[in-house]
C-alpha cells in the first residue's frame, strides 16, 4: 500500500478546478466491484475523512462475513491416485501442458477445481471419483448443469480443459484407456458476426471522455486500428512502441504469438496527442513504464472492471449490450478483408497462425460486394475500350 499522509485507509486527494478534493479508493482485488468501489467525498476535508472511515468499516465487516465464506469453499488437497483430481494434477505438471498459453495455463486449473468439488449426488466430489466411475453418462449431465447455470460458452470451456486432461492420461497413464469426454454432441455457439460501425465507435470514444474514462477510449480506438484483443491492449506500455520500426512490438495472450503493428494515421494523432500529454506531468519524458491506456490510478485494468466500465460507457453512448469492445478486432479484420488485403497480411497483423483462422473475415460483406461490382465495371469498360480501337474484319 502506498503511504497515506492522513493515517487512513484508501484515503486519497488530488487537484480538480483549482481545489483539493477527496476521494475513496479501495483495492480491486478480494471486494465486490459493485459496493466498494470508488468514491468523490467532496472537498471538506473533515467529512471526507469521516466518511472514509465508515467505507472502511464497511469494508472490513464484508471481508469478515462474505470473505470468509468464500474461503471456506472446499478444496481437494490431496487427490486420490487414479481419481478424477489425479488426472487433472498430473496433466497440469506435464510437458504438453507447459506448451500452452499463459492464459490458457491460468484458465485450466480455475476449471478443474471448480468440477473437482462438484457434487453431483450430493455427497461424493466429482474429484474423488475414480477414472473407472468417470462415465460419459455422468459427464454429460456435469455439462447439462453447466450450460444451465453458467451459460453455454463457459460449459464449453470447461468440457474442452478436462477432454485435455483426460487425452494426456490415456496417453500417458497405464489403466486409462477412455476419455468420457469426447463426443458429447456438445451444442457449438453460432460464430460472433457483429461488427461496429465507425459511427458507434465515434460515440463510444466521446463518450468515455465525457464519463472521465478516456483510456477506455483509447483501448477501443488501439483494438480497432491495430486489430488487436482488449487484453493485449490493456497490457501494453508506451514501451512497446519502437519508434525506428514505427510500430508496436505486441506479444499475444491468447497463443503467444508476437507481431509488429504500424500505427494508422488517426490512432497516430491520439497516441501523439497523449504522449504530449504525459510529458507534461510529473512522469517528463520517462513515460516508458507507464500503460497506455491505465485506470485512473495508472494500474492496469482488471478484466472484469475494465468489461462492466465499458458496458456502461457503451450503454450512456445507446450501443446495443450484443456489441462488445472485443468485437473490434473482428470488425478490423472484416474491413481490412474488404479493402482487399491479402491472407498473409491479414495474418502479420492480426497473429493468426494459419490461413483457416482468418477465413471467417472474409464474409460477404456489402463492401466486398460492392468492391466485386466495381471490378466488374472496371472490366467491362476496359474490354470495350479495347472492341473499339480493335480493327475490323473485311
Amino acid at each position: 500500500m502506498r503511504p497515506n499522509p492522513h493515517g487512513i485507509r484508501y484515503f486519497r486527494a488530488k487537484w480538480q478546478a483549482g481545489r483539493l478534493v477527496y476521494y475513496w479508493l479501495p483495492p480491486e482485488s478480494g471486494t465486490d466491484a459493485e459496493l466498494f468501489k470508488y468514491r468523490l467525498l467532496g472537498s471538506d476535508f473533515l467529512r471526507a475523512a469521516a466518511a472514509a472511515k465508515e467505507w472502511n468499516q464497511k469494508l472490513d465487516t464484508y471481508r469478515a462475513t462474505v470473505g470468509n465464506a468464500r474461503d471456506k469453499r472446499p478444496v481437494l488437497e490431496q487427490p486420490k491416485p487414479m481419481s478424477a483430481a489425479f488426472i487433472a494434477r498430473t496433466f497440469e505438471k506435464s510437458l504438453r501442458f507447459c506448451t500452452y498459453s499463459s492464459r490458457t495455463q491460468e484458465e485450466y486449473p480455475r476449471f478443474y477445481r471448480r468440477i473437482e468439488i462438484f457434487k453431483f449426488d450430493g455427497e461424493r466430489m466429482f474429484g474423488d471419483l475414480h477414472v473407472d466411475e468417470v462415465t460419459r453418462q455422468l459427464v454429460y449431465s456435469v455439462y447439462e448443469y453447466h450450460v444451465h447455470h453458467h451459460g453455454l460458452d463457459n460449459a464449453n470451456k470447461i468440457m474442452s480443459a478436462w477432454q485435455a486432461a483426460f487425452k494426456h492420461a490415456t496417453l500417458k497413464i497405464d489403466g486409462v484407456t477412455l476419455n468420457p469426454f469426447t463426443q458429447l454432441g456438445m451444442t457449438k455457439p453460432p460464430p460472433r458476426r457483429q461488427r461496429w460501425t465507425h459511427e458507434q465507435l465515434d460515440a463510444f470514444i466521446r463518450m468515455s471522455d465525457r464519463l472521465g474514462y478516456p483510456s477506455i477510449g483509447r483501448c477501443a480506438l488501439m483494438c480497432m486500428e491495430l486489430v488487436q484483443r482488449p487484453g493485449d491492449i490493456l497490457s501494453l506500455q508506451w514501451s512497446n512502441f519502437h519508434k525506428e520500426f514505427g510500430a508496436w512490438h505486441i506479444r499475444q495472450s491468447k497463443r503467444g504469438a508476437q507481431v509488429w503493428v504500424p500505427e494508422t494515421e488517426r490512432l497516430r494523432a491520439v497516441l501523439d496527442a497523449e504522449r504530449e500529454r504525459l510529458s507534461r506531468g510529473p512522469w517528463r519524458n520517462d513515460i516508458t513504464n507507464l500503460f497506455v491506456c491505465p485506470t485512473k490510478t495508472g494500474r492496469r485494468w482488471i478484466r472484469r472492471n475494465f468489461t462492466k466500465t465499458a458496458r456502461l460507457i457503451a450503454r450512456h453512448a445507446g450501443i446495443p449490450d450484443d456489441l462488445q469492445i472485443r468485437d473490434l478486432r473482428r470488425t478490423a479484420a472484416t474491413e481490412g478483408a474488404s479493402a482487399g488485403a491479402t491472407p498473409w497480411e491479414m495474418m502479420a497483423v492480426g497473429g493468426w497462425q494459419t490461413q483457416s483462422s482468418i477465413r471467417p473475415y472474409f464474409v460477404g460483406t456489402s463492401e466486398q460486394a460492392a468492391s466485386f461490382q466495381r471490378k466488374r465495371e472496371l472490366y467491362r469498360a476496359n474490354e470495350e475500350a479495347v472492341r473499339s480501337i480493335r480493327p475490323t474484319n473485311r
